[in-house]
């Protein structure tokens, strides 16, 4: 029973975080009074800000045009209608097609990393790695991530989210970043935020086109390839057609590394190779009328799994392969009045096998395998009228989810576990009518352009869980042309995942079952205040948030009730599920500055600050699912009996309370740039399973060390389309941990050729 209970929790806990066989854990160390690294940072942010705000007016208005661009950029993300960042009540970020193609980011998980509020778990490991995006501290489920509008998830994974590693840069001509809860505009699962990858479809008549290669090395016998081709061609009538591709493998050291205490003895030492490919291709057709365009991306990767911390892998390899369609068409009725549908098919398909050709320390065998199939549709129309300076939007759709799971699972002394959910045919609908209104004072009188006020609501009907009404209330005030101070309250849900609702066991004999179909949906309430002020070529956002989320699902054990909690044995474990018990708290501070301190010295840099809690009550259980059996939540190892009251944790899995991004670039002359950045993110908690310890296993933790990062990199401009750069990364060779147990990249060099026309 021991080795089961020790099998099932690497084999679940590791289906709940993506089907990679080991469970993300969620956390954070709150730190803004304890950690003088952080202070000094914040010291520093702030004298850098009064420095550039003083040296702001000394800046030619003609320099910096990249930088310029990004601070006036416009935002379509925020209010589903073209707006200047400056007339959002909401803290943005769009990230312009100029910064794309400079040098420092080689994923999206890098470049999002870069961004006030967001750490991205497995940027810094091998290539491959799985990458959970966290923004404010939300859960990664509770951000919505979308390609030019449409949502793209995992309906498979345990809670729904995607890999970040499976995105590219392919292709992008933009990102924007709106945080906070969105659920009005977008729905289920924005409750902390929005993320649109927008594509390129604005070319001038002619053929355009890119080629990049990417070489580099992030250790000895390491090597790595990635190529980017793109092509397009638009017609002066506005009809265009694109295409490209995008590769990247790699030959890497083992992903994972002992740092506990007392390793598990059959620890192997496999190495990491990662290979994938992306294919795009998208047709269309835009002039003052309309707009029209069908997308197609078609994602293929494959990896060798190495070991973990807690468990061997070897011979153990996963593909993905990911098909998604959407498109667009968009017709003016008039200057004032457009209506717009917008649309997207996702099919996708996960396959993990393992066979250990040797036995480990109890001269067992294991051979398992697991196949995930799931796809998504999502259907949105909207009307959208422009009365002076004001704009009202109706509209409404639908999201439809299904999926299926099959497992094999073989273990010496044990008897074949096949499960599948072919009977069960789990899915989800959830549809949708919403209304907003962006109100500017101007539409009334001349004297009130000062003023606006957003108002907006969302009715959601979930299939299988009744009706959910999200709203948002949205003032804000132009203190001047150049300052606006705002006022957010916007509430939020997240539906359960159909992993969540309806996983299948993989151990016969549970009395309980892992997916619990009685599940409710996550609700939050948030909370938002801040100031922009931007003059010229210099930006300054500073912003304070909250947000509570009441019924969260968590992971739990579950064991015998017959027995006092103390003397509890592997024999008593009842199974495993999920449950609505949880009430999850986060609030911090965000600051940012973006300035031009002369014709070639650009800065910029942002500081984050975030407290967080997670708090049970046994009253919340759901005793009719648990039987009335001791639940042990996996977030933190507590049991919730009579007795425990409620339980507070303020140091939530992999979330640090600090982090900071500062990036400098130089340009003594046009064709050559050198670009600096150092990124610091504070202490986070991970957990730390201890097999020894019987069912208190899960209860243990441990702290990962804060660290500094430094990056440069130089680029030069052979031609007008002709440009190379070079860069190192983590120049100082510093040793840190996202995850504990798993390597994170050394010093490396990179060099990168483009061509573009």
């Amino acid at each position: 029973m021991q080795k089961l209970i020790i099998q099932r929790f690497r084999v679940k806990s590791e289906e709940w975080k993506n089907g990679y066989f080991f469970y993300s854990f969620i956390c954070l160390d709150v730190l803004q009074n304890k950690c003088n690294i952080m202070k000094k940072t914040i010291q520093f942010l702030c004298a850098g800000t009064f420095l550039c705000s003083g040296l702001y007016a000394q800046t030619k208005q003609d320099s910096a045009k990249n930088l310029a661009d990004s601070i006036k950029a416009v935002t379509i993300t925020a209010t589903r209608t073209e707006k200047d960042v400056m007339d959002v009540g909401r803290s943005v970020t769009v990230i312009s097609g100029d910064r794309l193609k400079q040098p420092g980011a080689n994923t999206v998980a890098e470049l999002l990393s870069q961004q006030e509020g967001i750490f991205v778990v497995g940027t810094g490991q091998l290539p491959g790695s799985t990458q959970t995006l966290f923004l404010r501290g939300a859960d990664d489920n509770h951000t919505t991530i979308m390609i030019d509008g449409t949502p793209i998830t995992d309906p498979s994974a345990a809670d729904g989210a995607i890999d970040i590693s499976e995105l590219s840069l392919a292709d992008v001509d933009r990102i924007e970043i709106i945080r906070g809860s969105n659920s009005t505009l977008y729905g289920s699962s924005a409750i902390g935020g929005v993320i649109n990858i927008i594509t390129n479809n604005n070319y001038t008549p002619g053929l355009h086109g890119n080629f990049s290669e990417t070489g580099g090395e992030f250790g000895k016998n390491t090597d790595l390839f990635e190529e980017n081709a793109f092509l397009n061609y638009t017609l002066k009538n506005g009809i265009y057609v694109e295409g490209g591709y995008h590769r990247f493998d790699d030959k890497g050291i083992s992903a994972a590394v002992d740092t506990i205490k007392n390793p598990l003895p059959y620890q192997q030492n496999v190495q990491n190779n990662f290979a994938k490919g992306d294919v795009f291709s998208k047709i269309g057709f835009k002039d003052s009328t309309w707009n029209i365009y069908l997308e197609y991306r078609n994602t293929n990767q494959i990896n060798s799994i190495p070991e973990g911390a807690f468990e061997p892998a070897n011979n153990y390899k996963g593909q993905l392969i990911r098909g998604y369609y959407n498109g667009l068409v968009r017709y003016n009725i008039s200057p004032h009045l457009h209506i717009q549908y917008m649309g997207s098919s996702s099919l996708m398909q996960r396959h993990y096998t393992q066979d250990t050709t040797v036995t480990d320390a109890y001269n067992d065998r294991l051979y398992q395998s697991q196949s995930y199939t799931s796809k998504a549709r999502t259907n949105d129309i909207q009307l959208s009228y422009d009365y002076k300076t004001s704009q009202f939007i109706i509209g409404g759709g639908s999201t439809y989810q299904t999926m299926d799971a099959n497992t094999d699972f073989w273990y010496t002394g044990s008897p074949s576990t096949v499960s599948s959910l072919d009977t069960v045919n789990p899915s989800q609908t959830i549809y949708d009518v919403f209304a907003q209104a962006d109100l500017n004072g101007a539409s009334l009188a001349p004297r009130l352009k000062a003023l606006s006020l957003l108002l907006g609501a969302r009715l959601s009907s979930i299939s299988g869980f009744g009706n959910n009404v999200s709203y948002e209330i949205n003032p804000s005030y132009k203190v001047s042309p150049s300052s606006l101070l705002y006022f957010s309250y916007s509430t939020g849900f997240n539906a359960p995942s159909l992993y969540q609702l309806y996983a299948p066991d993989d151990i016969p004999g549970d009395p309980i079952s892992l997916g619990n179909n009685t599940l409710t949906s996550e609700t939050s309430n948030s909370v938002e205040f801040g100031i922009k002020h931007r003059v010229s070529n210099f930006y300054f956002t500073l912003s304070y948030f909250s947000t509570i989320v009441n019924n969260a699902i968590e992971y739990a054990y579950l064991w015998n009730k017959n027995k006092p909690v103390d003397s509890l044995t592997y024999s008593d474990f009842m199974g495993d599920t999920y449950l609505n018990v949880g009430q999850e708290t986060t609030q911090g501070i965000e600051m940012s500055v973006s300035t031009q301190l002369d014709k070639t010295l650009s800065v910029s840099a942002n500081v984050s600050i975030l407290s967080s809690s997670l708090s049970f009550s046994n009253s919340s259980v759901d005793t009719a699912h648990t039987h009335g059996n001791y639940v042990q939540i996996f977030n933190g190892g507590n049991f919730l009996t009579s007795s425990s009251g409620n339980i507070k944790y303020t140091d939530l899995l992999r979330r640090p309370g600090t982090m900071a991004n500062i990036n400098l670039t130089y340009t003594p002359v046009p064709k050559l740039s050198f670009s600096a950045m150092v990124r610091y993110v504070g202490q986070r908690t991970d957990a730390q399973y201890i097999g020894t310890s019987g069912p208190y296993g899960a209860d243990m933790a441990t702290t990962l060390s804060d660290y500094t990062l430094l990056d440069a990199s130089a680029s030069y401009a052979i031609t007008k389309h002709f440009l190379v750069t070079v860069k190192g990364a983590n120049l100082f060779n510093t040793t840190y941990y996202e995850i504990l147990g798993y390597n994170t990249l050394g010093r490396s060099f990179y060099l990168n050729i483009r061509y573009s026309f």
